[in-house]
């Protein structure tokens, strides 16, 4: 079952970013779609589980975790969505799929998970990948956001990290669809906050609101799945978070090309071809 939860963390992460072009297609308002989008992913986990007494939950050590890494979930994609906004989507791209070095580099010295030259090579070729295929021209960055892809690296290089120590510490102490859920009621609230500092209060638009469940369902699934696929592989964290982004980025910019009738330069095809490769190197090495 461990390649089954990987093959579906990856099918619905791609079906996010789907998601999130088609949001560009459709004039979406982010932060409205993305609000309802946790409370949706909230909704869907709090459904599937068995564990759904929060006020046992509210004294858990674990609990506590899970409304921090949702609020980090928030705050990290308002620094991506700044990102995008203020210098590009491609920087945005690259700063935050990179950022698999980040859970890799935790799994190898932290985790005493083994990572051999092989498995290494294919992560720099993946990275390589990454860029290729993200970078869509020459980009100059203003000098007072310089700061910001460095944000986008870390933090989502912190939030896969996160998950995987959630996961090792408390996955035998609770469910992982209650993990799940718990996260997200984080987010929640976070971007509940977020939006009501912002914008005041306000009704949603209806588009916005259907755009937030197009969103969310595959968003929960998406963690849930990448949650049990770290649990499956057990000492494989690495492997796990190599595969997924990787294959998320070729995925989403084939389908991108078939659906969208997007164009790729020539880097970009090389990104692709190079991206297969790494799938190669990760997979063999592993």
């Amino acid at each position: 079952m461990a390649i089954v939860y990987l093959i579906l963390s990856i099918t619905f992460s791609t079906l996010i970013n789907l998601v999130f072009r088609w949001f560009k297609e459709h004039d979406i308002n982010k932060l409205q779609a993305i609000i309802v989008n946790y409370l949706v992913c909230f909704i869907v986990g709090f459904s599937l589980s068995k564990e759904q007494n929060l006020l046992e939950h509210f004294s858990a050590a674990w609990f506590h975790y899970c409304l921090v890494l949702g609020f980090l979930f928030v705050a990290i994609f308002y620094a991506m969505a700044l990102t995008t906004e203020k210098i590009g989507i491609s920087v945005n791209a690259v700063s935050s799929k990179m950022a698999v070095v980040v859970p890799v580099l935790f799994a190898y010295f932290f985790a005493n998970e083994d990572v051999n030259l092989l498995f290494a090579g294919g992560i720099l070729i993946s990275l390589l990948s990454i860029y290729f295929i993200s970078i869509k021209k020459h980009i100059e960055i203003p000098r007072k956001y310089y700061l910001l892809p460095v944000v986008v690296f870390l933090g989502s290089g912190i939030i896969d990290t996160s998950l995987k120590a959630m996961e090792s510490n408390f996955g035998n102490v609770v469910s992982l669809s209650t993990i799940s859920y718990s996260i997200f009621l984080g987010a929640g609230i976070a971007g509940s906050f977020l939006y009501l500092i912002k914008k005041g209060v306000k009704l949603f638009k209806t588009k916005n609101i259907v755009a937030g469940v197009a969103l969310g369902v595959p968003n929960y699934f998406s963690i849930y799945f990448l949650l049990s696929a770290i649990a499956a592989f057990k000492l494989k964290s690495a492997f796990v978070f190599g595969i997924n982004n990787i294959s998320i980025v070729l995925l989403s910019t084939l389908l991108s090309l078939i659906i969208f009738k997007e164009h790729l330069s020539f880097k970009n095809k090389l990104g692709l071809v190079l991206a297969i490769f790494s799938i190669l190197i990760i997979s063999y090495a592993s």
